[in-house]
Order: C-alpha cells, then structure tokens, then sequence
C-alpha cells in the first residue's frame, strides 16, 4: 500500500523541504501514519547545505502525486503544488502564507501568520509534547533561519525567535548566527546558475482576477553582481 505523501510547494526551498520532512515524521509518530516526505522539485544549494550537516538524504522529487491521499506543507494553492492536486484527498495543510484552498470534506488546517512552517511544527511538537530528533531539528532551525533571513526579515515574529531558540538546543546547534551566516551563503553563490534557473529558482504563480501571474525572488550579498545580468533576465524573462 502506497504511503500518505507530504510535500510542499513547486521550486522547493529549506522550508518547504524542512516542513516536509518535520511534518511527515511528527503524523507518523503522533497518529501512527505511514507518510513520507517527498519534495517537487530538486533541492538547492541552501537545503543540501543543511541535509548534509544533518545527515538527512534528500526526499525523492515527484511531479505527481502517486497516492490517493496527501498533506501539503507550505503552500495551499493547486497553481503551486502537484498536477494532480484535484485528483487527489488532501487531509492536512500546514502553512504560513494566504489562504486559497477549497475542500468539499473536512481536514486539519494549520494556518499562521509567522515567519516558517518550521515555527510552526515546532509547537506543534511542543503542543503534542513529541520530542523532535536531532537532525529534524537541525532541518526547521534551518528553515527558520532561511525564511527569516537569521531572524532579519520583517516577517520574523516572537514566535520565530521562540522556535529557533528551542530547534537549535535540540539539533546541538551551540552558534546559531555563525552557522545560520554559512547557510544563507550557501544559497547565494549566482554565478554558477543560469538566467532560468535564477528566475524560476524561487518563484510561484498566482491567479487572481482572472489574470496569472509570476513572482520569483533571488537572494544575494552582491546586488551589483545580479544587476550585470539584467540584460540577459530580462530577455529569458520575456
């Protein structure tokens, strides 16, 4: 019998493949699931720089869903998940972006306004009083860090700052600024990337009004590196 999948969003980042990864391990020791986490799409240089740490193999990277039932992390809209969200039941959402997800049978929703589904699972943990392995751990303190920028970001809230403090205890993080710094520059190396692959390394689509539209981001420490390329965005762009 085939296992429940849990997976995030297309362009997978830390959060989404962390949130994966925590998710599918807490329903399986909480509710006795069989889950497993997979990803869609490859994962970048940020989150292999954290699976390496923490010695966690990537998820297999699936375009389809090849079971009846999934749990998405770190997203709700069916623009950004698998092609064939609408065949499939979704029994649980955890996520911390705005709401877009029709259901015509109940499920468990995890909705907040917080800096990363990481922050998230870690009360969720806490709440079901589940102690979290090391290396899972390791991963949402990862995610933390990736989706508030090491606590930076204007979406960083208390909450966040209360998650990272605990995650990074139990993954036996003891400097969590000098490791958050090398993970964030581990995804920030450019220059071996295409235009493509900058443009859709972090994007997701949206459809409102009868309009879709696109909106990618690229992290870096060197602005002027990317704007030399601008030329050539704009081009693969159009």
């Amino acid at each position: 019998m085939a296992k429940t999948l849990v997976f995030g969003h297309q362009n997978p980042d830390t959060d989404t493949i962390a949130s994966a990864i925590g998710a599918s391990y807490l329903l399986n020791t909480l509710y006795d699931q069989d889950t497993e986490a997979v990803a869609l799409g490859t994962v970048n240089d940020e989150t292999k720089f954290a699976l390496d740490k923490f010695g966690v193999a990537a998820p297999r990277v699936i375009e389809t869903a090849d079971t009846e039932d999934v749990y998405l992390v770190d997203h709700n809209e069916a623009a950004q998940s698998v092609a064939n969200i609408a065949e499939v039941n979704v029994l649980g959402i955890y996520d911390h972006h705005k709401f877009d997800f029709k259901s015509s049978a109940p499920l468990y929703i995890t909705n907040k306004p917080w800096g990363s589904v990481a922050t998230i699972l870690f009360f969720e943990f806490k709440t079901a009083n589940v102690a979290i392995p090391a290396e899972i751990a390791g991963l949402l303190a990862s995610a933390v860090i990736s989706d508030t920028l090491l606590l930076k970001s204007p979406t960083t809230t208390a909450m966040d700052k209360e998650a990272l403090a605990g995650l990074a205890a139990a993954a036996g993080l003891d400097d969590v600024e000098a490791y958050g710094l090398a993970l964030l520059k581990a995804g920030t190396d450019l220059s071996k990337k295409s235009e493509k692959e900058l443009i859709d390394g972090d994007a997701k689509s949206f459809e409102i009004g009868g309009h879709t539209f696109r909106i990618g981001q690229v992290n870096t420490v060197d602005i002027d590196e990317v704007l030399t390329r601008q030329a050539a965005l704009e081009t693969e762009i159009k």
